[in-house]
């Protein structure tokens, strides 16, 4: 999709909107390693008075000097690097045309097999969403077919929303599956995951929405994760719905017995022994003893379980629970709850369907927001960022992508259909731990945790 963000070159300064974020990563690492501005400039041979025109923004902050701060301290070049804002109103916008003039095809066994197209994407968010029309048609729905190309499965989740006769290839364990889909289906796909995509029919649009993101495993996870290598990667892995060993994994951590936690807790030696090592579950007066115990909150000791089959979970249009939203008396949206997993709590997936001409209520999250229009009616998109208001029509094929907190309110034009859109919803880095780590700090905390501006010892 078009962009028109500036690269930084080696050398250079960053760009004028990332200065400010820049000086005060520069502020905050030095704080961090007990270096005030004498100390920084004699690490970073800087000359006096140098490092406090960086931190305060007089003079641009260069890749060279975070090369260097990077040779010099026990950091890395990302730690000093701005995260890009290339959603400044709080939406982005990907107009249909926009996205048509990223068309290129994929071939696969000799021949055109898929047609991509970009939507709409942010360097805030893990996204990676791209609208997909088959085109290789087959006429069964074996998943044996020959005519069928299977990729080798990628790190990124999947959730899809399919359109039109469009059968779904996936692959588990060794195991092949084909599950004929249409307009309204949906799945969510665990990573590395072999699968496929083929049309039913030449008469009518077979395509698909490959909202693909990364969430909690990309990132410094798997920065960090491959910097430790395979070995370690295996050794941190939890199976799903692991209560017992994620309980073990606590008292590791705290080089703790199983007979203190007993005694800490004042539940059996035997009990505490049958929950570590995962031969009962721990009923809710059980948890309650351990927490304080260990000195964490009871939802740490809850491991999230996964109730995909086979890698995916299938959810399909005619089964899913739809409402009214805010309330039955004055609906303003009709929403359906597409394919998710209880392994990923904050990933929602619906389908809007505005149901009046005026401004519905806000669909606010604390989600990164991405939005597509399907069917044939356009819709109007109004927020607010920074106290100014912001209003776009969307029409049929465009996308959007909306950053937490912004409050997102449609409304459907004068006649004609009503408009729905298919909204996915995903975390970001910052977890429930990081909000509740916000919401517990002094009162000018967050103001310095945005953008840090001062020596503090």
């Amino acid at each position: 999709m078009p962009d028109t963000a500036s690269d930084t070159a080696p050398g250079s300064a960053l760009g004028d909107d990332l200065q400010a974020r820049a000086a005060a990563l520069l502020r905050s690492t030095a704080n961090d390693l007990k270096r005030n501005d004498r100390d920084a400039e004699a690490d970073l041979s800087l000359a006096p008075g140098a490092f406090a025109e960086y931190t305060s923004g007089r003079r641009p902050v260069t890749w060279e000097l975070i090369e260097r701060a990077a040779r010099v301290w026990p950091v890395n070049e990302r730690d000093l690097l701005p995260v890009r804002d290339d959603a400044p109103t709080g939406v982005r916008v990907c107009r249909a045309k926009e996205s048509a003039a990223t068309s290129r095809v994929i071939e696969r066994g000799g021949g055109p097999y898929y047609e991509y197209r970009d939507t709409a994407m942010s360097r805030l968010s893990s996204y990676r969403p791209e609208w997909i029309r088959m085109l290789r048609t087959v006429d069964d729905d074996e998943p044996g077919n020959p005519a069928v190309e299977w990729n080798k499965g990628h790190l990124l989740y999947q959730f899809t929303y399919f359109v039109g006769p469009v059968n779904y290839y996936h692959e588990w364990e060794g195991v092949r599956h084909c599950v004929p889909m249409t307009t309204g289906d949906s799945v969510w796909g665990l990573p590395f995951g072999p699968h496929s995509f083929a049309a039913r029919s030449d008469a009518e649009p077979a395509y698909i929405l490959a909202l693909t993101y990364g969430g909690d495993l990309t990132g410094d996870a798997q920065r960090e994760i491959a910097a430790l290598g395979t070995d370690a990667a295996g050794d941190l892995a939890l199976p799903s719905g692991a209560d017992g060993a994620l309980l073990a994994s606590f008292l590791r951590a705290r080089a703790m017995s199983e007979g203190e936690l007993a005694r800490r807790s004042g539940l059996s030696p035997d009990r505490v022994h049958t929950l570590c090592t995962g031969a009962g579950r721990a009923e809710w007066s059980e948890l309650a003893a351990l927490a304080p115990a260990l000195g964490v909150p009871v939802r740490e000791l809850l491991a999230p379980s996964t109730r995909a089959r086979d890698g995916v979970r299938v959810r399909k249009g005619a089964d899913v629970r739809r409402w009214t939203y805010p309330d039955a008396r004055r609906p303003s949206y009709r929403i359906a709850e597409l394919a998710g997993d209880p392994l990923h709590p904050h990933t929602s997936a619906l389908e809007v369907e505005v149901l009046t001409g005026e401004e519905g209520p806000p669909l606010t999250t604390h989600q990164h927001q991405y939005a597509y229009v399907l069917g044939d009616a356009p819709v109007t998109a109004s927020w607010t960022r920074d106290g100014r208001s912001h209003s776009e029509r969307l029409e049929p094929g465009d996308s959007a992508y909306a950053v937490p907190g912004v409050p997102l309110s449609l409304a459907a034009p004068e006649g004609g259909a009503a408009p729905r859109l298919l909204l996915l919803r995903i975390r970001g880095a910052v977890t429930p731990d990081v909000r509740f780590a916000l919401g517990a700090m002094a009162a000018d905390g967050i103001d310095r945790y945005v953008a840090e501006d001062r020596l503090w010892y």
